[in-house]
C-alpha cells in the first residue's frame, strides 16, 4: 500500500507571537475531507496567549500532551487551568468568545470539526474540560492505547463518526484494527515507524480509508495518534456550501 506521507517540513508551519508559539498544520494546503476542518500541532517555546476571539458552529477538541494551558470563555466567564493529559471540548454553537494561554513547554493538538452547521448554529455554546484521570492507558494486543473520543471513550462529539486514540508502540511489529467505512488520519507524535512499508518520522502525517487493519513496524519505541472520521456524512458540509 502506497501512502502519501507528509513530513513536518511539508506541512504548513506558522510562527506566532514573535515565535512564542509554533504550529504545523497537516491538513493545510490539501482538499478537506470528512467532517474535519482544521488541525494544528501547537508547541509553546515560551508562554503564548491567543487573545479573545469568536467561534460559532464548529466543534473543537484540544488535546494537551505536555505543559498546560488556561482558557477564558464567555460560556463559563472565568479562567480555567487545563493541565497536561487533559482535553478541552468546545461546542461553539450559536457563538462564544474565548482566549487561550499556553505555558512554556506545552504541546497540544487542536482539531476542529463540522458537526452540521444547520443544527449547531441553533444550539447554545458549551464548554467541557476532561482531566487526565478520565483517560487511561490500556494494553491491547501488542500495544497500549488511550481512548479519548468515541463510543467507548469519555468524550462524545456532535460531529458524527469521530474517534480519537493514542497508541504506544514498542519497537517491533504491530497490527491495528481499523474501520473500513472511515478515514483514518495518522500523526506520529514520537519515534519512527514504517506503516504498510512507508516510513514515517516524528511529526509526520498520513491518512487512509476503506481498509480494516494496518501493519506497523516501529523501528523504535513510538507514539501514534489516530483520528477516525466518516467517509460520508448525511449533511452539507460547511466547506462544500
Amino acid at each position: 500500500m502506497k501512502l502519501r506521507i507528509k513530513t513536518k517540513e511539508q506541512q504548513h508551519g506558522v510562527s506566532l507571537f514573535g515565535g512564542s508559539l509554533n504550529e504545523n498544520k497537516p491538513l493545510s494546503g490539501e482538499p478537506l475531507y470528512s467532517n474535519l476542518i482544521y488541525w494544528a500541532n501547537v508547541q509553546a517555546n515560551e508562554e503564548g496567549t491567543f487573545p479573545m476571539h469568536p467561534h460559532e458552529g464548529i466543534e473543537i477538541l484540544t488535546f494537551i500532551f505536555h505543559g498546560g494551558l488556561e482558557h477564558f470563555d464567555t460560556a463559563t466567564n472565568k479562567w480555567t487551568p487545563l493541565p497536561a493529559d487533559a482535553v478541552q471540548h468546545i461546542q461553539a454553537g450559536s457563538g462564544l468568545e474565548h482566549s487561550e494561554k499556553y505555558i512554556k513547554g506545552s504541546k497540544a493538538f487542536q482539531i476542529w470539526f463540522d458537526p452540521d452547521f444547520s443544527k449547531s448554529l441553533k444550539k447554545a455554546p458549551d464548554y467541557k474540560d476532561y482531566q487526565a484521570s478520565a483517560f487511561i492507558w490500556k494494553t491491547e494486543s501488542t500495544y497500549q492505547v488511550k481512548k479519548y473520543v468515541g463510543e467507548d471513550a469519555p468524550i462524545k462529539t456532535d460531529a458524527v463518526g469521530i474517534s480519537a486514540k493514542r497508541y504506544k508502540l514498542q519497537k517491533g511489529n504491530h497490527t491495528i484494527d481499523l474501520n473500513n467505512n472511515s478515514f483514518h488520519s495518522f500523526y506520529l507524535m514520537e519515534g519512527n515507524i514504517e506503516i504498510e512499508g512507508n516510513k514515517m518520522a516524528k511529526d509526520s502525517f498520513t491518512k487512509t480509508s476503506n481498509i480494516d487493519k494496518i501493519s506497523i513496524n516501529a523501528t523504535e519505541d513510538s507514539e501514534l495518534f489516530v483520528l477516525l472520521s466518516p467517509i460520508k456524512v448525511d449533511y452539507n458540509k460547511a466547506f462544500d456550501r
